[in-house]
């Protein structure tokens, strides 16, 4: 037997006999070695007397997409820890990641803290719970905790703070180091490109590494190995709290091209077919209970088998995408925990293993190239898909899955990410700390909300949350300790109740009855259609039994009521969120003057030149015909625009998710002193006409009768230079194409007439 097979052999320990790698024919992953990885010491030889915490943070994967919550995915690594530690198959977090992000941190209902959806959407102030932000008033588990003589360590995906304040300057009010960490490596927004991502250390931008075959899975484990291996060889007797937060498994899903292709031929039987495989193995697992139901198929997902032969060759080859990005996510997990057994950093340290959220619908039919394409409404065909197939998982490609799959993550459950079943809200959770929890591979079902886990923490190191943080009254923790269930499979559930809301939905648990409001746009909230579900006898959420129980619903829509008000949680219709602009968004005027050599600016930051007319100024001195550049671009290579010199033109260029408005000036740039200047006048809905000036005189137009309508990409504002990836093929290979010649500055000139129907 080779020592693959032995290692898949190993999984099969456990309470509750967790084989998942028995039943798959597939190769285990071991950890990839790397420089950092060290030598074994004696546990005996380390000095970390008191108990470590580590949480890791999966993004957007579903119920069932680890193996030993019933996938065919290898995730040998976190098996393991299910296998030596506790896994819960009744953990609840928030419908979307900022929330649920916000509410592990702090112990928090989200709402009660201010982050109602996701960072990108700040209210203003006349809507405190929607602010994209962590009150000061819900000090986080790294504040507490450091106040306690512990090292703060956070890696991977922040989106915790109002993405209109990522700028190069700030303000880093609600930046990881505000709230407590110490060190930080990651970004600060939703998603990133992961062999380009948008990186921030500590306070402050850094470039993209530029080794080759990056990754930045491996990246953010690099990082945490190397703040763990600082701090306890500096400090080794101060303890540690350590956040990893990876992408993986967000959009764009990105993976080293081995790990994909080992899932080669996985998929073809479809999802279908892999969605029933995974509800008959978690009944033998004992996942889920053995008188559950598979809910019925989504009927906006396609059956498998009336597909085109062409339709399951894309799709399938998605999902091989996204099962060998969270390979390979494990396999990082798996350097993460070798290094904490390496430094005699393992036995005393507490580890929590979450995902976010559930699986996602947000590819839609036939998935997609770009996240932000599916937010502006545009939906590439098959066609078009399947002529980039073998670019799915590369570089260029920002792959997202069709649903279909997002319907196999959350088996057994209805409902995808950003709804209120639990398709939406089911997790995984699994929590080991060998010292202490004496129990192996056992299975919990207590329910249990993501804010239960940082009170554990404070019960597990017998911390009281402060009443009052730095001169700060604060909220009372919402979440309760769970651990009376460490060694207890049959602790009563101390977290009885929990409400939902997310802009127009909501939903109420109580003592295993959960009730979900159905709302339709444009009508009121009175109007919503409420379900009910008895969770006790109906684990998957089948059978609404409204009618049977009128009492029981209307005793649950009044507690939704009052703990929404308790919680100072509002309702918002599609169009209401996001409407706002906050007076303390750094982008909230009309005129903007950028230096050459600023650093990137968050695309939410940077100057809205969406559904208006403006001009953008660009006075440049050139030494000879030869110094060219970009002066401008925002976005990158799926959507943007920029303004360069090349071959001693002018050139402005307007990406639209493939549909391209180009200018070339009929003139050349004169040497010496030029002014520059792009116009955009408004002459309806999202669509004008697009000039070119040198030195005042018309150069060039073109008519651009669609523009972004809804969220800009996340690739930054970038100024003399294109950032992470070129908003134009024109100079894709030419290292950011930075200008040659001396930029005076770029002054962005907006005018307030989004709500004109036309301008002359």
């Amino acid at each position: 037997m080779d020592a693959n097979r032995k290692d898949c052999r190993l999984l099969q320990v456990s309470a509750l006999g967790l084989a998942v790698a028995a039943s798959l024919t597939l190769p285990a992953l071991a950890a990839e070695p790397t420089s950092q990885d060290k030598q074994p010491v004696k546990e005996s030889e380390a000095k970390a007397p008191k108990t470590n915490i580590v949480y890791i943070v999966i993004d957007d994967m579903g119920y069932s997409d680890f193996g030993c919550y019933g996938s065919e995915i290898k995730t040998p690594n976190i098996d393991k820890l299910a296998a030596n530690g506790l896994i819960y198959n009744n953990f609840n977090t928030c419908p979307l990641c900022s929330p649920t992000r916000a509410s592990l941190l702090t112990g928090r209902d989200n709402h009660a803290v201010g982050m109602g959806s996701v960072a990108n959407y700040d209210m203003g102030s006349a809507s405190p719970d929607y602010r994209g932000r962590v009150k000061d008033s819900a000090a986080t588990v790294a504040q507490i905790l450091k106040s306690h003589d512990y090292s703060t360590m956070g890696v991977g995906k922040w989106h915790l703070a109002p993405v209109h304040q990522v700028t190069p300057a700030g303000p880093y009010d609600y930046w990881p180091l505000a709230k407590g960490f110490e060190r930080f490596y990651g970004y600060l927004d939703g998603e990133t490109d992961q062999y380009k991502p948008q990186l921030f250390y500590d306070n402050h931008l850094i470039e993209t590494p530029k080794t080759p075959g990056y990754q930045f899975s491996q990246d953010l484990v690099d990082h945490a190995i190397q703040f763990v291996t600082d701090q306890v060889s500096i400090t080794p007797d101060k303890p540690y709290f350590l956040y990893v937060a990876f992408s993986a498994v967000h959009s764009p899903l990105q993976a080293p091209k081995k790990y994909i292709d080992m899932y080669k031929g996985v998929y073809d039987q479809g999802w279908d077919k892999i969605r029933e495989e995974r509800f008959e193995r978690q009944k033998k697992l004992g996942i889920i209970p053995t008188d559950a139901e598979l809910t019925p198929r989504d009927p906006n997902v396609k059956v498998w088998d009336s597909l085109s032969s062409d339709e399951k060759r894309l799709f399938a080859r998605f999902e091989e995408t996204y099962a060998g990005y969270l390979s390979y996510a494990d396999a990082q997990i798996g350097r993460l925990i070798k290094h904490l057994q390496d430094i005699g950093q393992y036995d005393n340290t507490m580890l929590v293993l979450i995902s976010d959220n559930g699986g996602t619908n947000s590819g839609g039919e036939n998935g997609s190239d770009d996240f932000v394409k599916t937010l502006n409404g545009i939906k590439p065909s098959v066609k078009e898909l399947l002529k980039r197939i073998d670019e799915i998982g590369g570089p260029d490609f920002g792959a997202v899955y069709p649903s279909g799959w997002g319907m196999v993550s959350n088996t057994p459950f209805k409902g995808y990410k950003g709804g209120l079943y639990n398709g939406g809200v089911r997790d995984p959770l699994i929590i080991q700390w060998p010292t202490n929890i004496k129990a192996k591979g056992e299975l919990r079902s207590q329910y249990v909300h993501v804010t239960d886990i940082t009170p554990t923490v404070f019960d597990v190191l017998k911390i009281a949350a402060p009443e009052n943080f730095q001169g700060i009254n604060q909220l009372p923790i919402d979440g309760k300790s769970i651990t009376d269930t460490f060694d207890n499979k049959e602790a009563a559930t101390k977290h009885d109740t929990q409400y939902y809301a997310l802009g127009a939905s909501r939903s109420i648990y109580q003592n295993g009855w959960k009730a979900v409001a159905i709302h339709k746009a444009g009508q009121p909230f009175e109007n919503d259609i409420w379900e009910l579900y008895n969770l006790n006898v109906d684990f998957a959420e089948n059978h609404n039994v409204a009618e049977e129980y009128p009492e029981k619903l209307k005793e649950l829509k009044e507690l939704w009521a009052a703990e929404a008000k308790k919680h100072h949680a509002t309702l918002l219709s599609a169009n209401e969120l996001g409407a706002a602009k906050p007076s303390d968004a750094v982008n909230n005027r009309n005129s903007f003057t950028y230096y050459q050599g600023v650093g990137p600016i968050n695309s939410t930051a940077a100057p809205s030149i969406k559904n208006r007319s403006y001009t953008i100024t660009v006075p440049v001195t050139r030494a000879d015909k030869s110094q060219s550049g970009v002066l401008a671009a925002m976005g990158g290579d799926t959507a943007g625009y920029t303004l360069y010199i090349r071959n001693n033109h002018f050139v402005y260029e307007y990406n639209l998710f493939g549909t391209s408005y180009k200018i070339e000036s009929d003139r050349e740039v004169p040497v010496g002193d030029a002014t520059l200047k792009f116009e955009f006048i408004k002459t309806g809905l999202f669509a004008g006409i697009g000039r070119l000036y040198i030195n005042d005189v018309l150069s060039g137009e073109v008519v651009m009768p669609k523009t972004l309508r809804g969220m800009l990409p996340m690739e930054s504002l970038d100024i003399g230079r294109d950032r992470y990836s070129a908003v134009s093929k024109a100079y894709k290979n030419m290292n950011e194409f930075p200008f040659a010649g001396e930029l005076k500055y770029v002054d962005f000139e907006l005018q307030n007439d989004q709500k004109a129907g036309t301008k002359n």
